[in-house]
């Protein structure tokens, strides 16, 4: 059986305990006058009294399909999501999907504010459990909530009028999202993301942005009844006390004031290595400088992949600007090497003798060595290819090494040429890339995922206060991927700096 009643039977033992029923309840039809007054049923009805951005919040769920709410702490926006799931069950008739990132989360805070809300009330029909809220048998309407990571278990949850929230939305997952979204694909179906704007990178970042399909709503505390009027209006929201003490800790300016004050996401994250208007910036020189450096020889950073979720990643650059990337995946060594050389001779990337001059050749790589004077035997190499030598990317190497390519490899987990300043050669490359970005130096391709993974680098001191990129894989737990793209544009950045920084040849 398919629907919610058929759903409920599948996880009646995942509901948890049986917190309330109503012995005596109101007919469901006399909830259809709120049909189209979200406001008025929290107010009539539940007994609620929201202030004028929940209202707000609350009228663009009737009118929209796809809504973002980003504000900051204690601004209500999970009391008026679940007050919003009542108003769906009962003067809607629908069925509500409601997923947050951690089991307190949607069981007690989400959830906590359904049962109060049902409590107030007095006259719901209904049986309310710890995770679900069921109506009547043969009724597809009701409550069902999950933690983000069980988010495949919404697959299949399929009602004539779908309302899912997402909690604490800047932790979901992407999964989680693609999840919620494929429930809800009816024309009467919504979905609402609430969350605090921590970090400006990920899903709900990007659909609280101006130019996504979402409606998106932003609250600050400065304008919070609390803040204005200067005392206690609504207990529990945020406070002059809490606003002066981020503030005087972190200062107005600050990321954190940004987020936890002023509802919008900062221009950093925690530890951020790079800043979303040094990226921005970046691309915007990308569309005035791309022709102008067009006949720069070129350089490729190269960060090979084979099987599995990862991609291989090759940045191409001319000059200072990274003219473009392209990504590919599930290829052996022999099908990685045979596109590159193809992309590499299409980019301008030519194999043949590695010379400085035309009579002495030189080998390029770990202890750069020169060779006597002989005869030019072949047409100089033309272009250089970094590859990311560590597992596949030494037999990438190699290969193309043999090809003729000018290619030398790049390990990020060896000594820096500033061995003093640096963790490793990762670190010193990812450094010297947020610096020339901050200068405003180079330029890159308007590129949302190369974006992301970019404000995800995190970087600390080490006890010895060198400065130390964070490991790969804690990035990638954080990420949901491999910083790839990333990986590929430090490494065609760095060859530059790295032959600023080189000592001269003595011939």
């Amino acid at each position: 059986m398919s629907g919610y009643s058929g759903a409920l039977r599948r996880l009646d033992r995942d509901l948890g305990d049986l917190l309330e029923h109503h012995d005596q309840a109101r007919d469901l039809r006399e909830f259809e006058r709120w049909h189209d007054d979200p406001v008025g049923f929290v107010r009539d009805v539940l007994g609620g009294v929201p202030w004028s951005r929940q209202e707000e919040i609350a009228e663009a769920i009737r009118s929209n399909p796809l809504v973002a709410v980003r504000s900051c702490n204690a601004s209500g926006k999970d009391w008026i999501a679940a007050h919003l799931a009542l108003w769906w069950v009962y003067a809607r008739r629908g069925l509500v999907l409601l997923t947050g990132p951690t089991e307190r989360q949607v069981r007690e805070v989400c959830m906590g504010e359904v049962a109060r809300a049902f409590h107030r009330a007095k006259d719901l029909p209904g049986e309310l459990f710890q995770l679900a809220l069921r109506l009547g048998q043969g009724e597809q309407a009701g409550i069902l909530a999950f933690t983000s990571t069980e988010a495949s278990r919404l697959t299949g949850f399929h009602a004539p009028r779908v309302f899912a929230v997402l909690t604490e939305a800047q932790g979901c997952q992407d999964f989680a999202w693609e999840s919620v979204l494929a429930c809800a694909t009816g024309s009467e179906d919504r979905v609402l993301a609430v969350g605090n704007p921590l970090s400006p990178s990920g899903r709900f970042y990007q659909v609280s942005r101006p130019r996504s399909s979402w409606a998106a709503i932003q609250i600050s505390a400065e304008e919070h009844p609390n803040l204005q009027e200067g005392r206690v209006v609504i207990p529990g929201g945020p406070t002059p006390e809490f606003a002066a003490r981020i503030a005087t800790e972190y200062g107005r300016g600050s990321g954190i004031y940004r987020a936890r004050v002023q509802g919008e996401f900062p221009d950093q994250g925690d530890e951020g290595l790079f800043r979303r208007s040094w990226i921005e910036s970046a691309a915007k020189r990308w569309e005035e400088w791309r022709y102008t450096f067009a006949e720069e020889v070129p350089v490729v950073g190269v960060d090979p992949a084979r099987f599995g979720p990862d991609l291989t990643v090759a940045a191409i650059r001319r000059g200072p600007v990274v003219e473009e990337l392209l990504a590919w995946s599930q290829s052996d060594l022999m099908e990685t090497v045979e596109k590159l050389r193809e992309l590499l001779e299409r980019a301008g990337v030519t194999p043949g003798e590695c010379w400085t001059g035309d009579t002495l050749p030189v080998s390029w790589g770990k202890g750069d060595r020169l060779f006597g004077p002989r005869p030019l035997a072949r047409p100089l190499a033309r272009g250089t290819v970094i590859v990311d030598e560590v597992g596949l990317g030494s037999g990438v190497l190699d290969r193309l090494k043999e090809l003729g390519f000018h290619a030398f490899g790049f390990n990020g987990g060896s000594s820096s040429a500033d061995s003093e300043r640096f963790a490793n050669l990762r670190a010193e490359s990812y450094w010297m890339l947020a610096r020339r970005l901050e200068a405003g130096e180079v330029a890159l391709p308007p590129d949302e995922p190369l974006t992301d993974e970019l404000l995800a680098v995190r970087w600390r001191p080490t006890p010895e206060g060198k400065i130390r990129i964070e490991a790969k894989d804690d990035l990638r737990g954080r990420l949901g991927r491999s910083p790839d793209r990333a990986d590929a544009v430090a490494m065609a950045l760095w060859e530059s700096a790295a032959r600023e920084v080189a000592p001269p040849l003595v011939w």
